[in-house]
């Protein structure tokens, strides 16, 4: 096929029509009421707020820098490096971190995932992580999203709670839902989302003081069913087996496996059977990006007990009970306020990625963070994404003079 030149316009037609202009009044009203109250919290709220974006993108980046059509006739004969699609392809990647593929033609995920391959070169396993991720067998290392669709996703970057993280992201659509903005994920500049943190005193702090990551993995061997919660007992609600994240029944070698990662590791007695594994690292939220020269935000509350608040089941666990949580590297908590300032900051660079059967999506994983609101499909739709992770770098935390 020739190069697929022309960027989508449902860019603009699709992404900043009504709907647009209702969410963009939304924010306007709810950004008075802030400031009549001299905060960025709404009366009485009492959890964080995500709104995903602003209701316009284009002056966040054109989206002609990142979409591409393959105008429904992408072809075997294109799934490789030096095609005319893969040229563009890798010319838009490294110019904005950033692309878009829709109106493929592709029915098969094997062909997406050998498009995805072309920016993300050769797949990593998911290790250690802190989602429980089924593979798909016959597509390698393609991994289903790990959570409901019902939960929102708040805006994250993935694995940058280790030592090590994944350079890139894929995302292969095999079902999608044609009903509003049902469905859609969102990536969050977080070239612009760290400039504008920088100038509140969040960002200060942040830099100041740095993050410490805290999880904790259920024992499979545990009589508690995934999912299942005790209202008695909230903190044996199943969220990820540290068998299933680590790939091992032997809690030796898991461990292992975390200090090789840099994690500190407690194994705390669970009722019901087993040992729950705690693990602890301490790390700055930020991280130099070579490419860019420059240190960026790279975390978010979604490493914290917010990722859990449209959970079913978990939703209703106490904040200190959850799978995830997160303090600042002196061990002391984050406000409510500093929690939606900083969920704020990568909404306001937020890019919607609507999604069509057949799309494949490649960011950068330290350029962009990437989320979704909740789902909740009507009889008959359907909406699967599969993911993929490009390949792991050591952290490396910041460089001085690159802010």
């Amino acid at each position: 096929m020739a190069a697929a030149v022309a960027a989508s316009q449902i860019s603009r037609a699709t992404v900043v029509g009504k709907t647009s202009s209702t969410i963009s009044k939304s924010i306007n009203a709810q950004n008075a009421i802030r400031r009549t109250n001299n905060s960025i919290l709404e009366p009485g709220q009492t959890v964080v707020i995500p709104r995903w974006w602003t209701g316009r993108y284009d002056a966040v980046c054109d989206p002609a820098r990142f979409l591409v059509d393959g105008q429904g006739k992408i072809t075997k004969a294109d799934l490789h490096a030096n095609s005319d699609l893969g040229q563009e392809l890798q010319h838009k990647y490294n110019d904005v971190g950033l692309v878009h593929v829709h109106n493929t033609g592709l029915t098969n995920m094997a062909d997406q995932r050998t498009l995805a391959r072309i920016l993300m070169g050769e797949e990593t396993e998911y290790e250690g992580g802190a989602n429980p991720r089924g593979r798909a067998a016959d597509l390698g290392n393609v991994y289903d999203i790990g959570a409901p669709l019902e939960a929102a996703l708040a805006y994250h970057h993935e694995v940058t709670y280790k030592s090590h993280s994944v350079e890139s992201l894929g995302f292969l659509c095999k079902h999608a839902v044609q009903r509003d903005q049902v469905g859609w994920s969102f990536v969050s500049d977080s070239v612009q989302a760290h400039d504008y943190i920088m100038t509140t005193p969040l960002g200060q702090k942040l830099k100041e003081k740095g993050l410490c990551f805290v999880r904790r993995m259920t024992d499979a061997t545990s009589e508690r069913d995934i999912g299942a919660l005790d209202h008695d007992n909230p903190s044996l609600t199943v969220y990820n087996h540290w068998q299933q994240s680590w790939m091992t029944n032997d809690p030796e070698e898991a461990e292992a496996a975390a200090h090789k990662q840099g994690l500190l590791v407690e194994w705390v007695p669970q009722v019901g059977g087993g040992h729950m594994m705690q693990t602890r690292y301490y790390k700055s939220a930020f991280e130099y990006v070579p490419g860019l020269d420059r240190n960026i935000m790279a975390t978010s509350i979604a490493d914290d007990g917010e990722w859990f608040d449209s959970w079913p089941g978990i939703k209703d666990v106490p904040q200190e009970l959850r799978p995830l949580e997160m303090y600042f590297g002196d061990d002391t908590p984050f406000t409510l306020e500093e929690k939606q300032a900083w969920t704020d900051a990568y909404d306001m660079f937020g890019i919607p990625l609507p999604w069509q059967a057949g799309d494949v999506a490649v960011l950068c994983n330290l350029r962009y963070a990437h989320g979704r609101p909740g789902i909740h499909l009507l009889p008959g739709e359907q909406r699967e994404l599969g993911v993929m992770l490009g390949s792991f770098f050591e952290r490396q935390e910041t460089k001085e003079g690159k802010w």
